[in-house]
């Protein structure tokens, strides 16, 4: 019953137009004032309070202050991964089809690449975790992904430090189903870490839409290079 009361807590929160509107601006792991989200929400100072109120008091969103201003972001990653599935079911039929062997095929722009939470997905995203696994880098564990020591040499190669991801209080690499392919990508610190990485390296850039990502001709050429991944950007 617990568990019944909580969902449908969290449905109320996200039923409102202006209360969804600031959640989704917050789906790229930011933190963002409240009177930003007010402006990006259309909505006035005293209104977006009130809907941030109770994104807080729902668990929703968590707040700290910093100065004059308090900063909201998505409390958890669980609540992110919900958001973004209740995105994808929101979709018109006819933006998801699927192939003969029943695989979705992704026509929204959406599907290539985006941020779910701090970490890649999209086709990209997975097609990341899989050429990681041919490359004998990482491997499955149960739930998560394991790095391998050549997987160690490997981000050290590209300037991560794995060592400190490990120490994180967070999951190193959860397994997170993508919700426009139904296959797995990487979260946690290691996503988080490579998500960050490769935008350092400008291997990918953000597009034109918030979450939406482009993979860059450099990006495009050194995941070949470096993983053997061939990958056709499509946004």
């Amino acid at each position: 019953m617990d568990d019944a009361v909580k969902l449908a807590d969290l449905a109320a929160q996200l039923a409102d137009r202006s209360r969804a509107m600031m959640v989704l601006c917050l789906m790229d792991g930011s933190s963002r004032p409240g009177s930003e989200l007010a402006r990006l929400a259309d909505v006035s100072a005293a209104s977006a309070s009130m809907h941030l109120a109770k994104l807080v008091r729902s668990g929703v969103l968590v707040a700290k202050s910093e100065g004059r201003n308090k900063y909201y972001r998505i409390a958890t990653p669980a609540i992110a991964h919900a958001v973004e599935a209740l995105g994808v079911a929101s979709q018109s039929p006819t933006v998801m089809t699927r192939s003969r062997s029943g695989r979705p095929l992704v026509k929204n722009p959406w599907g290539f690449a985006r941020t779910c939470y701090d970490h890649l997905a999209g086709k990209l995203g997975v097609e990341l975790a899989l050429a990681l696994q041919r490359q004998k880098f990482v491997k499955i564990d149960v739930r998560n992904f394991e790095l391998t020591p050549a997987g160690a040499t490997w981000l050290k190669e590209i300037g991560i430090n794995w060592q400190a991801l490990e120490s994180e209080k967070r999951l190193f690499a959860p397994q997170c189903l993508d919700w426009t392919e139904r296959r797995y990508h990487i979260a946690g610190a290691l996503g988080s870490a490579l998500l960050a990485r490769m935008f350092e390296l400008e291997w990918l850039k953000k597009a034109w839409a918030p979450r939406l990502l482009k993979l860059t001709g450099k990006g495009e050429m050194e995941l070949k290079r470096r993983l053997a991944l061939v990958i056709t950007p499509s946004n």
